[in-house]
C-alpha cells in the first residue's frame, strides 16, 4: 500500500494522504464559514443593551404599570432580535452550551451575574430606600452597556473556539 494509509486490517480502505488533507482543509473552511456567520452585527449587541437599559431605567418611574409596559416592549424586542439573528445566521446557539470554551464562558457569566446582582441591589436600595431618583437610569445604562459588551465578547470567544477547532 504505497502512498496511502490503511483503515484497518480487514476493511480494505485505502485513503490517499492528499485526499485526506483536502477533506480536512474543506472541513476547516466550513468551520470558518460557520464561525463568520455566527457573529451578530454590532446593532444586535447595542439593541440587547438598550433593551436592558430601558427595562431597568423604567424602575425610576416608581410605577409598576410603566415597568410592565416597558417589559412587554422589551420582551417583544428581544423576540425580534432572536428572529433577526436566526434569519441572518441560519441558526441559534445557546451561550450556556458552547463546547470546549464553555468553562470560560460560564466563569465569565458567573462574574457578570455577581456584578449585575450587586449593582442592581445597590441601585434599587438607592432608588427606593434612599429616594435618590434616577439611580436606576444610571444602573440601567451601566448594566445595559455591560450586557452588550458581554454578548459581543462571548460570541467572539465561541467563534475563536470554532476557528481553532476546539
Amino acid at each position: 500500500m504505497t502512498g496511502g494509509l490503511s483503515g484497518g486490517a480487514d476493511d480494505g480502505v485505502v485513503v490517499d494522504r492528499d485526499a485526506a488533507a483536502a477533506q480536512l482543509a474543506g472541513l476547516q473552511a466550513d468551520r470558518a464559514r460557520l464561525a463568520d456567520r455566527l457573529v451578530q452585527p454590532w446593532w444586535w449587541d447595542a439593541s440587547l443593551g438598550l433593551g436592558l437599559f430601558a427595562l431597568l431605567a423604567s424602575y425610576s418611574f416608581h410605577d409598576t404599570r410603566v415597568t410592565l409596559a416597558v417589559l412587554v416592549v422589551v420582551l417583544a424586542g428581544f423576540g425580534a432580535l432572536m428572529a433577526a439573528y436566526k434569519r441572518l445566521s441560519g441558526t441559534w446557539w445557546d451561550a450556556r452550551r458552547v463546547g470546549p470554551v464553555q468553562e470560560r464562558v460560564r466563569r465569565m457569566m458567573r462574574w457578570w451575574l455577581a456584578g449585575y446582582l450587586t449593582l442592581l441591589a445597590l441601585g434599587c436600595a438607592a432608588e427606593y430606600l434612599l429616594d435618590l431618583r434616577g439611580t436606576m437610569v444610571v444602573v440601567g445604562a451601566v448594566l445595559g452597556t455591560m450586557a452588550g459588551l458581554l454578548s459581543r465578547h462571548v460570541t467572539r470567544l465561541y467563534v475563536a473556539g470554532l476557528r481553532a477547532g476546539l
